[in-house]
């Protein structure tokens, strides 16, 4: 069964990675998310006091669950399956990318769908000082980074993985945004993906 999440992450590919115990303890002080809990091995974080209003939903009445099942078993069925809505922060040392697969990113210089951007991404995964990229198209070069992914893609250290959103259903507002360039000193972006 697909995952659907809303992701929030540097905008920036090159920021250094933020320490995800001192981001969670930020998150809990904004009440996006409430007191961690374990869940098949991984701490997840359900919503918080505050996680409708500083995540505002679109389109007409849409059907969230904000509330983690008591029982052990039906909440990991439940983060499994993307049932209710929790929240990850996952960090890394190294640069990883998140993104749809069935995203058309688009060359930065000719707008073009850049094609080959699949073999690029296993190529730097393979070897991640490999981050050319070349346009089928218009011969354009530079990094993978610099793909036109939109909403659907994006390189990052670290990502707050916000579970059960559907794509384009739910947009961070603008306060949260600015508490997290001011927490890491750089601006943030938002991703929709569905693993």
């Amino acid at each position: 069964m697909p995952s659907h999440q809303l992701l929030l992450c540097p905008a920036e590919p090159d920021s250094p990675p933020v320490d995800t115990a001192r981001l969670a303890a930020c998150l809990r002080a904004l009440r996006l998310v409430g007191e961690p809990v374990t869940v098949a091995g991984n701490t997840v974080y359900p919503t918080g006091e505050r996680f409708l209003q500083l995540i505002t939903f679109l389109g007409c009445a849409p059907a969230i669950e904000l509330h983690l099942p008591e029982e052990e078993y039906a909440r990991r069925e439940a983060c499994a399956s993307g049932a209710v809505c929790h929240i990850r922060i996952t960090g890394h040392d190294d640069l990883h990318f998140r993104g749809d697969l069935r995203a058309i990113p688009r060359c930065p210089a000719c707008r073009q769908p850049a094609v080959n951007w699949r073999e690029c991404i296993a190529s730097w995964r393979s070897d991640p000082e490999n981050t050319h990229w070349q346009c089928v198209q218009c011969g354009h070069t530079g990094r993978l980074h610099e793909l036109n992914f939109r909403k659907s893609g994006g390189f990052a250290r670290t990502f707050i993985e916000i579970h059960g959103i559907h794509p384009s259903e739910a947009i961070p507002v603008a306060s949260l945004l600015d508490a997290l360039r001011d927490f890491t000193g750089g601006p943030w972006k938002t991703l929709y993906v569905t693993d």
